[in-house]
């Protein structure tokens, strides 16, 4: 008799609830929402739960419920997929602004002038002797007017060795008090910058005649070899023939262009004609008879730091080029 009762009760209170559901719009949720109820005590009297959902009489409070989860994330698994991805663009991120960070300490406070000048080869920066290491910078060819180079530096990051670009004599004479002044880098123009001392006393700008410099003394690079060629300082006139004699148009043709002579004379070339070789087939014979044509001057600076030592590591370094406040134009790391 007991357990009937209790039956009834049971069956009673589901009734009631069936109808309460339906009266509070249970139906329209559950095309939404529907869900499995788990347990049927814990329903009625703490606001029970569901696999996802909760539900709440008319007389309960609504509370806040989070993603729906099983909606978010079906069995075929896209949603971790999707969150791995996200972790990975996030750890790409980080990596790229560490990166960056890193570029930034490199680099140092940069210049205005950054991007219109630039470190632009290695060269031999890891020389051990100051005399044959060096780079070269370079003005890039959309600038629209010259760069002064007045207190610009190289400054090793690694060690702190800074050099200061000196003045330079645009037009060099051998043997003469040249006037130098701070390097004007035209757009497209380049400066190779020796660590060492300037094998003729002073920085300058290549001609066409520098080749003849090499011929003495050691620089490097080597300079070009792309001087007048000899035959063409003495064209074949009568005049010619008769002071410089028919032997001196055999023998000026046979040299090397910015090769001087000096005195490794043939027999039978006259007085005359070692004279005329002398004075002309020579650096400064060269630069008098060529520095006003259009195309003597060269696009390129040689230029020495005067260091007596090595100035650049030879394993690694950080190189930064430094306008006159100190500031970074340019780096190279190698």
């Amino acid at each position: 008799m007991v357990k009937k009762i209790l039956w009834a009760i049971l069956a009673s209170l589901i009734i009631i609830f069936i109808a309460v559901w339906i009266w509070s719009g249970g139906i329209g949720k559950a095309r939404n929402q529907a869900r499995a109820f788990t347990n049927l005590v814990d329903f009625i009297f703490y606001n029970g739960t569901s696999t996802g959902y909760a539900f709440r009489l008319p007389w309960q409070p609504e509370f806040p419920t989070g993603p729906d989860l099983l909606q978010t994330a079906p069995e075929s698994g896209l949603p971790q997929a999707r969150a791995e991805d996200k972790l990975s663009s996030l750890n790409q991120e980080y990596d790229m602004l560490n990166a960056q960070i890193a570029d930034a300490k490199t680099f140092g406070s940069p210049s205005p002038l950054a991007g219109r000048v630039r470190i632009a080869s290695e060269g031999n920066a890891r020389e051990a002797t100051a005399g044959t290491e060096y780079l070269e910078i370079a003005a890039g060819l959309q600038n629209t007017s010259p760069i002064n180079l007045a207190g610009w530096s190289l400054q090793s990051a690694y060690t702190g060795m800074r050099a200061y670009i000196p003045a330079a004599a645009p037009s060099f004479l051998m043997g003469a008090v040249n006037s130098v002044a701070s390097i004007q880098l035209a757009p497209g123009q380049s400066a190779i910058l020796n660590s060492g001392v300037s094998p003729v006393g002073v920085s300058f700008r290549e001609n066409i005649c520098s080749g003849y410099l090499g011929q003495m003394q050691l620089f490097t690079p080597m300079l070009p070899n792309d001087c007048p060629s000899p035959a063409s300082i003495l064209p074949m006139t009568p005049d010619n023939l008769k002071n410089y004699g028919q032997s001196c148009f055999d023998f000026i043709p046979s040299l090397a262009a910015c090769e001087a002579p000096l005195n490794n004379f043939p027999a039978g070339v006259s007085q005359n004609c070692r004279a005329f070789a002398q004075d002309n087939l020579s650096y400064n014979g060269c630069v008098l008879q060529n520095r006003y044509r259009p195309s003597f001057a060269h696009e390129v600076w040689r230029v020495f730091l005067n260091g007596n030592r090595e100035l650049w590591q030879n394993g690694h370094d950080i190189i930064r080029l430094l306008d006159g406040e100190g500031r970074t134009v340019d780096v190279l790391t190698y």
